[in-house]
C-alpha cells in the first residue's frame, strides 16, 4: 500500500486565538482555525485551513446546547479542490436538531475491490457536490425522530487503466446520482455533545434511494450506532461504540456507497473503503484521559467484518485496529479538541488530523 505524509502546521497561536468571541451572560461565541498543508504522492503538494464556530442560537437558552460549524477548504498543485461546511445545530431548547453537511470535492480516492478477496489498489480521481441533512424533532426526554436526505453527484473523471473499475463490471464504476430520503430517530443523553463523560447517543435511521428522487441507483441504506460512555472523574472516558449498517441484498447499491471499512472516525488503521461490502458490522473502545494543561491522550481499539450477506458473516474476515493518540483542547469552556491519530491493522496504517472526537 502506498504511503504518504501528512504535515498540519497550527500556525495560529490555537491557544490565544480559540478565547477570541462574543460574551454574552458568560457565554462566548467561538472561532478556531488553523491552515493545514500536506503532502502525497497523488496530490503532490496540498495546502488550505480549517476551523470551526461554536455558539448558541438563542444566547438567553440556559439549557439549550451548543452549536457548531466545522469548515475546511484545500488545494493542491494537481488541481484537486475540496471544500466543506459540516454542521451540528441545536435550537428551541434543545427541542430541534439539525445537523449534516454540504461539500464540493475535485479528489482522488483508492478502489481495493469489494468484499473480502485480495487487495488491489487502484486510483480514481472524481468531481461531486455532496449534501446531507438531518432534521430531528424531540417527541419526549432524550428521544428525536425525524427526516433525513442524502445527495452525491459522483462524475468519476479519471480511472486506472489497468485497474477493474476501467471494465464497467462494478456498479456506480463510472459515476452517478445517489439521492436518498429517509426516517431518522437517535435517544441522547449524553452531558456535552463535545465531550461526554456519561450517557448514551443511540442511532437508528433507513434511507431509500430510487428513481423517483433523482437515484441512478436503487437500494435501501438501514444503520444502527450505539455509543455508550462512562466517566471515571476528571475528564477520564471510556467511550464505546457498535454500530452497524446494512444494505439490501437485492439493491444495486453503487461502489461508492457501500458500507466500508476505515476512516478517521472507525476502524482508524485502515484506508477508507479498504473493504466494502453490503453489510458492515463493528465495535470500537476509546479510553480518553488528560496528562498536562491542556494536551491529553487516547488508546484505542476495534474490530469490524464486510460481507454480501449477513448469513455469510465469518470469524476469519474480522478485521482489528488499534492506535493511540494526541488531544490538544481547543476550547476548554466546551471541551473541544484538535485530534491527531494514529492507527494500525496488519495491513495498513494512518495518521488522522481533525477536530472533534471520533465519536
Amino acid at each position: 500500500m502506498k504511503k504518504s505524509f501528512v504535515l498540519a502546521f497550527l500556525a495560529i497561536q490555537l491557544y490565544s486565538f480559540a478565547q477570541k468571541g462574543l460574551d454574552t451572560l458568560g457565554f462566548r461565541t467561538k472561532f478556531v482555525g488553523l491552515p493545514v498543508v500536506f503532502y502525497q504522492p497523488e496530490t503532490k503538494l496540498g495546502f488550505g485551513a480549517a476551523g470551526f464556530l461554536s455558539f448558541k442560537s438563542n444566547r438567553f437558552d440556559s439549557i439549550l446546547r451548543v452549536s457548531q460549524i466545522n469548515l475546511g477548504g484545500a488545494y493542491t498543485l494537481e488541481k484537486q479542490l475540496l471544500l466543506y461546511a459540516s454542521y451540528d445545530l441545536w435550537l428551541d431548547k434543545n427541542n430541534y436538531n439539525i445537523f449534516g453537511e454540504i461539500g464540493y470535492y475535485r479528489y482522488f480516492y483508492y478502489f481495493y475491490g469489494i468484499g473480502n478477496g485480495n487487495r488491489n489498489e487502484e486510483a480514481y480521481n472524481v468531481n461531486y457536490p455532496r449534501v446531507r441533512i438531518t432534521a430531528e424533532r424531540k417527541l419526549f426526554h432524550h428521544f428525536y425522530v425525524g427526516l433525513k436526505y442524502i445527495f452525491d453527484d459522483f462524475d468519476v473523471i479519471k480511472r486506472d487503466s489497468n485497474g477493474v473499475l476501467i471494465q464497467n463490471t462494478v456498479t456506480g464504476a463510472k459515476g452517478g446520482i445517489i439521492s436518498g430520503l429517509g426516517i431518522s430517530s437517535k435517544y441522547d443523553s449524553r452531558n456535552s455533545n463535545f465531550y461526554p463523560t456519561k450517557g448514551w447517543k443511540i442511532n437508528a435511521n433507513i434511507t431509500f434511494f430510487d428513481q423517483f428522487l433523482g437515484s441512478d441507483f436503487s437500494y435501501t441504506a438501514t444503520e444502527l450506532d450505539v455509543i455508550k460512555y462512562k466517566g471515571f472523574g476528571k475528564d477520564r472516558v471510556l467511550a464505546t461504540y457498535a454500530y452497524a449498517r446494512f444494505i439490501n441484498s437485492n439493491g444495486n447499491a453503487p461502489f461508492f456507497h457501500l458500507s466500508n471499512i476505515g476512516g478517521n472516525k472507525r476502524m482508524r488503521g485502515y484506508y477508507d473503503g479498504f473493504y466494502m461490502d453490503k453489510q458492515l458490522i463493528g465495535w470500537q473502545t476509546e479510553y480518553r484521559t488528560p496528562v498536562w494543561w491542556r494536551f491529553g491522550l487516547v488508546g484505542f481499539v476495534g474490530n469490524a467484518v464486510v460481507a454480501s450477506h449477513l448469513s455469510s458473516v465469518t470469524i476469519k474476515n474480522v478485521r482489528t485496529t488499534a492506535g493511540a493518540g494526541l488531544r490538544f483542547l481547543l476550547d476548554k469552556e466546551r471541551k473541544i479538541n484538535l485530534r491527531v491519530d494514529y492507527g494500525f491493522s496488519k495491513e495498513s496504517s494512518g495518521f488522522y488530523l481533525t477536530i472533534g472526537e471520533a465519536f
